[in-house]
């Protein structure tokens, strides 16, 4: 078995996850573990296997499950451990399998646990912890990867989780791992050797990229979130504004990782949403549009650097 620490969770597996922080071994009856994954294999021509071709999901009283392309994948949280299992289609690669864990699978366990489980990157720019959120295809990894090359450090990427710790009522964001995945344009645009990268195919045409040196492995209070959005136009415009009040909660629900869930069967519970309102109250909060044709890069991260200068 490997023993990793994730999100500030003790996970135990049993499939290596080279990208996972790893520490020292526990016993399996250890009531140390807070979160455990482990993957089976399943013959890819048999009955149950494939189920026709097609994917689904379904949402239980204390988990849920899917399957796609990859197999079949369970998530249960009880008495506070996570335990997510997958049956893998044995002519899916492992390095598949573990995109799935490290996404889907995770973002709905953290959810499970009341955490706020945003889609977006987490990075330490200076003394402040920024959260730089959006929509797939909004930019915001292209905008991470941008603003780690100015001497921003990575605490997480494509999941941020935060939670609102009892002892001093603040909101704190935790380590994922030091991996960056980037779209083709993105690495081509940074001009990163794609033979040194590994390939993650999950219905996106993505790429691994390990980054030790600038990782953050240490959890953070967050000082404030950029909210990207993109709209339609091609003059290559960037706008951004402070918000208040109830659009900073708006934001913050907005940018929900599994967002496209609520409201057919997961539910915002009110600890769920008390967070949310202490999140909101904590940071400041900027909705930053782009136009969605045309090259803003250079712009947004400008534009980000000049409010965060304030």
């Amino acid at each position: 078995m490997y023993c990793y620490e994730l999100y500030g969770l003790k996970v135990q597996s049993n499939i290596e996850f080279p990208q996972l922080l790893a520490i020292d071994e526990f016993s399996e009856d250890s009531a140390e573990i807070e979160m455990l994954m482990e993957n089976n294999t399943i013959n890819s021509d048999s009955d149950e296997a494939r189920q026709d071709q097609k994917k689904g999901y379904g949402l239980t009283e204390n988990g849920g499950w899917f399957y796609n392309q990859a197999g079949y994948f369970d998530i249960k949280t009880e008495n506070d451990k996570t335990t997510i299992r997958c049956a893998k289609y044995s002519d899916v690669d492992e390095s598949i399998v573990r995109s799935f864990f490290l996404g889907n699978c995770v973002a709905l366990g953290m959810t499970q646990r009341n955490k706020i489980v945003l889609h977006g990157s987490t990075l330490l720019m200076g003394d402040k912890t920024i959260l730089i959120c959006g929509n797939s295809g909004s930019g915001k990894s292209t905008t991470a990867m941008a603003l780690i090359e100015k001497g921003a450090k990575l605490i997480a990427d494509d999941i941020s989780v935060i939670d609102v710790e009892t002892a001093d009522g603040c909101a704190y964001a935790y380590p994922a791992f030091p991996e960056q995945k980037l779209c083709r344009d993105a690495v081509e645009y940074n001009h990163i050797d794609v033979e040194k990268l590994s390939y993650v195919n999950e219905d996106r045409d993505k790429f691994s990229y390990i980054r030790k040196e600038v990782f953050e492995n240490k959890k953070k209070k967050v000082d404030g979130m950029i909210a990207i959005r993109t709209v339609e136009g091609t003059n290559e415009e960037v706008s951004i504004r402070k918000i208040d009040g109830a659009d900073k909660v708006n934001a913050i629900t907005d940018k929900f990782f599994l967002n496209w869930l609520y409201g057919h069967g997961l539910e915002l519970h009110p600890k769920e949403m008390m967070k949310c309102f202490a999140l909101a109250g904590q940071i400041d909060i900027w909705d930053v549009s782009r136009t969605c044709d045309g090259d803003t890069r250079v712009k947004l991260v400008n534009s980000i650097l000049d409010v965060l200068k304030d």
